[in-house]
């Protein structure tokens, strides 16, 4: 599966302590596990958010791409979505 970052992703990770950091990697590597939730609405592709700590990651998934949209914490990240 082939991983790409959008630049919104890469400027807030960048920002975050590097222990989160590693547990961000660590949840994105293996995302079939872990908290998983597909988003309401009618997106295609569909957008999922992924649970790590307080934070939320969203990302979507068409064939074998799996692109990273965002990360941010909890109340502001669905604020984002479409901007």
């Amino acid at each position: 599966m082939k991983i790409v970052y959008a630049k919104k992703f890469v400027k807030k990770f960048s920002k975050l302590d590097s222990k989160l950091q590693k547990k961000v990697y660590g949840a994105i590597v293996n995302i079939p596990k872990g908290d998983i939730k597909r988003l309401s609405g009618k997106r295609t592709p569909p957008i999922y958010r992924l649970r790590v700590s307080t934070y939320r990651l969203l990302f979507n998934l068409e064939d074998d791409l799996l692109k990273i949209l965002l990360i941010d914490s909890r109340g502001d990240v669905y604020k984002n979505i479409d901007k």
